[in-house]
């Protein structure tokens, strides 16, 4: 069991964006050795954050599915124009922590420079 919650994974966030909600994206990473099976569905779960950025009309949200599963899990990370119900722009399907944040990162700057 995990003695204290985890710290949230810090991001970079680029002029215009709105946090919807952070349901927790911790700073953790996907190691079957730092976190006890029973814990990993409250911190890798299906609705971790989700940002939109209205000047530009898209919305960015990460979720881990299938939760809490290690071995066939992964970081669902996807940007639509509008909403859900708009077209896809980007999706990324990672177990990689450090690769998720860059590309938020990538991706919320590209927005806010008007290049995606």
């Amino acid at each position: 069991m995990l003695k204290t919650e985890p710290p949230l994974q810090p991001l970079r966030v680029t002029h215009g964006w709105r946090m919807d909600y952070n349901n927790g994206l911790y700073q953790l990473d996907v190691d079957p050795n730092l976190i006890p099976e029973d814990e990993r569905w409250w911190i890798f779960k299906e609705d971790m954050l989700q940002m939109s950025h209205e000047v530009r009309n898209r919305i960015i949200d990460i979720g881990f599915t299938p939760e809490g599963d290690f071995d066939q899990g992964a970081y669902n990370l996807v940007m639509y124009e509008g909403d859900f119900r708009g077209p896809l722009i980007a999706e990324l399907r990672t177990q990689d922590r450090k690769l998720l944040i860059s590309t938020i990162e990538k991706w919320m700057s590209e927005v806010t420079a008007n290049r995606m």
